[in-house]
């Protein structure tokens, strides 16, 4: 009986060890498209830049992750944003964990030179990439996000009304963790 009792409190010693709070950033590129419509007519462009996102969150085991996170993303003329929730599955026993994970939130984008503007909405999304844990405390990770959205803004150009719409975002990024 006392082999079984030390057995069950040191395989919940490594449980608890893969378990834990972490803080988080990485870089990246993020891309958006942004639709412009107005009296049966619309156009398309797209932006690019830099981005950073910051997050926290909490390991609760070594293949499962839930996460907060804000991205600042700049763009030509403007700043823009996301906030959000998401949970991420790592795959594997190894320290190179190759993962998968879902994400929504809330994105504003706005321009400079027009004050009333503010495109924004809810924002959804996935992401894979992997993860390499030098050790345990500090992971690197590099991946891919992409993003849905329902981000809008409509505003008055001359008299006439101009619908602005985001949809599709996309991220490449590299980062690193903290689990503490």
């Amino acid at each position: 009986m006392k082999k079984i009792a030390l057995a069950v409190l040191l395989a919940s010693g490594l449980i608890a060890a893969d378990s834990g709070n972490y803080i988080g950033i990485d870089i990246g590129n993020t891309k958006f498209d942004m639709k412009a419509s107005a009296a049966g007519v619309s156009a398309e462009e797209s932006d690019d830049g830099g981005s950073a996102t910051f997050k926290l969150g909490y390991y609760y085991d070594k293949n499962s992750r839930a996460f907060i996170s804000y991205q600042n993303i700049n763009v030509d003329g403007g700043d823009a944003y996301y906030a959000g929730i998401g949970y991420d599955y790592l795959i594997g026993d190894n320290d190179i964990k190759p993962f998968v994970g879902g994400f929504v939130g809330y994105g504003s984008a706005e321009v400079d030179d027009l004050a009333d503007l503010d495109i924004s909405g809810v924002v959804y999304g996935a992401q894979a990439g992997v993860n390499y844990a030098i050790n345990e405390n500090f992971s690197v990770e590099a991946g891919y996000r992409y993003m849905k959205s329902n981000m809008e803004d409509t505003i008055t150009v001359s008299g006439v009304d101009v619908k602005l719409e985001i949809d599709p975002i996309s991220n490449w990024f590299v980062g690193v963790n903290y689990k503490f």
